[in-house]
């Protein structure tokens, strides 16, 4: 039984239509009739049908004009033509005005229920590709403006220079009007740079801020983002010269890093705007751009060695490109499979289109281990990463990621030589897990296809020893100790590979050194290499 359809039934035989409607009805369909041409434009301009079955002769227009002034009204329409007399020329043109199908009477009820049924599922397709277009297009949007903010504040240090580029970049990638950025100063919230504001609001805003009074102190203390649609209904003195200067809507975010409030973003429109949940993701993706360029300016000021800072300027560049080509990357294949999907005028075969799908799923996993590896470093970076430790078998934590391993070794041979009277190690098994599989996804990555990566384990009463041995290229000396930098690109690896973020084996120092252990590499060129990490024994 179908529920929640509507057909409208449009001929001005009324026995027909009453027939029709009876059997359209006992399907479970809420049905509409229209004798005439202008009664059912009335009836498609009042609500929505899904399915519109439309006699080519009707008294006041043709049937094909009436198909084509429902199309513009309701694109989306299903339209079955009727006709009592079949011809090619009517046939051919309902077509090319967009029916779905054309039809003669008398009507086979099965029929007529078959057509509508395969319409209604094309239509359930288009609108369900539509809709995933559209989210895949606005999370495009957030990315793209993401990358953009971020591109903008790292191509500095100098604290006032990043915050004019983020505001400046913000203005042209959202059209919002106004922008401002808040930092925490002795206590005290400072205005530190603004976008699109007049001098004489600009110079009240420079007064400083008590955070622990209005609203931007609330969005600071409290941590959360603040939207406020009418300003004229709120008196705090705080934003009193948004309000006095003809804005009305706000919303704010504050910016944090590793828990820490260190400022507030706010922008401003001189219309009522609805801030939606995606606009204030956005919005507080921005302010975490800021947040960490703001900290690394704050950072660059405190250091004194110049060399070092200039090569995490470096380093930085260079991950912001190889993150903005790895979110790229899957990005295009899902808005290239999904676009496929989208046409209308291509029907896919069920196993093209779970290729398609299969596309979009497997490049979306690609997206969320890119977002699963920046938190993790970031936790790591803020000490916050939780271990929770128990005692296991390291059989048992190999097997239980052994299907991982299996996918990623395919085209290798993967071997295990783990003894039975490896002691019990206290460890997080879900932690340890992520750094074999990135050991192992590091091996397939420098070494060539038909060649053995090994897993083996070893005790020597105070620790045991975890290794992951391959036959690649090999890791010149001079390399061994800054591979585990955050952001280091080796070179070497296998065409077809895409570069990274630099970040995996930071990951794994960070992991086993959380657990008290310890990891290094040996390594000749042309020779191998072997990843080792220790773990105290229980």
């Amino acid at each position: 039984m179908q529920t929640n359809k509507s057909i409208l039934v449009v001929d001005d035989d009324l026995d027909f239509l009453e027939i029709i409607k009876r059997i359209l009805e006992n399907k479970g369909y809420e049905v509409g009739t229209a004798p005439s041409a202008g009664e059912a434009i009335s009836r498609i301009k009042e609500r929505f049908y899904n399915a519109a079955i439309l006699d080519i002769s009707l008294p006041d227009v043709d049937g094909t004009e009436l198909l084509s002034k429902l199309l513009e009204i309701q694109p989306e329409i299903i339209a079955v033509m009727l006709t009592g007399h079949s011809s090619v020329q009517n046939a051919i043109k309902s077509l090319n005005r967009g029916a779905f199908a054309y039809l003669e009477k008398p009507l086979d009820p099965t029929n007529i229920l078959s057509v509508i049924n395969s319409g209604l599922e094309k239509q359930r397709l288009v609108i369900e590709n539509r809709q995933l277009m559209e989210e895949l297009e606005q999370h495009n949007h957030i990315t793209n403006t993401l990358l953009s903010v971020s591109q903008a504040v790292s191509q500095s240090l100098d604290l006032q220079q990043i915050i004019d580029a983020a505001l400046e970049r913000v203005a042209k990638s959202t059209g919002i009007e106004v922008s401002f950025v808040y930092l925490y100063e002795n206590d005290r919230l400072v205005l530190m740079g603004y976008h699109g504001l007049s001098p004489r609001i600009a110079n009240k805003m420079e007064e400083e801020v008590d955070k622990d009074s209005g609203l931007i102190g609330r969005i600071f203390e409290q941590a959360k983002p603040l939207v406020i649609e009418e300003l004229a209904k709120y008196t705090e003195p705080d934003l009193a010269f948004l309000s006095n200067g003809g804005y009305r809507s706000f919303a704010g975010v504050p910016l944090t890093i590793l828990g820490e409030s260190i400022g507030v973003l706010g922008v401003a429109t001189s219309f009522a705007q609805c801030f939606s949940p995606n606009n204030i993701e956005l919005l507080t993706g921005i302010g975490r751009e800021i947040s960490i360029a703001v900290r690394n300016a704050q950072l660059y000021e405190e250091a004194s060695s110049a060399k070092a800072l200039r090569e995490l300027d470096s380093m930085r560049t260079e991950f912001l490109a190889n993150v903005s080509h790895e979110l790229r990357t899957p990005l295009a294949v899902i808005k290239g499979s999904a676009n496929s999907l989208l046409q209308p005028d291509v029907l896919f075969d069920e196993q093209t289109r779970r290729d398609f799908l299969q596309s979009i799923d497997k490049d979306a996993d690609t997206l969320t281990r890119l977002v699963d590896d920046l938190l993790m470093m970031s936790r790591l970076e803020a000490e916050a990463l939780e271990i929770k430790k128990r005692p296991h078998k390291l059989a048992e934590v190999v097997n239980s990621i052994k299907d991982r391993l299996d996918n990623l070794t395919a085209r290798h041979h993967l071997r295990f030589k783990i003894p039975d009277d490896v002691p019990l190690v206290t460890i997080d098994d879900g932690r340890i897990g992520e750094v074999l599989t990135n050991l192992v996804e590091n091996a397939v990555k420098f070494s060539e296809e038909n060649t053995t990566i090994i897993i083996e384990a070893n005790c020597n009463g105070k620790e045991v020893t975890v290794s992951v041995a391959d036959e690649g290229i090999g890791i010149p000396p001079e390399l061994h100790q800054k591979i585990f930098d955050r952001f280091f690109q080796g070179d070497g690896r296998k065409t077809g590979h895409r570069k990274g973020t630099g970040l995996g084996l930071a990951i794994c120092q960070g992991i086993i050194e959380a657990h008290g252990g310890r990891i290094w590499v040996e390594s000749k060129p042309g020779k191998g290499t072997r990843f080792s990490f220790s773990l105290p024994v229980n």
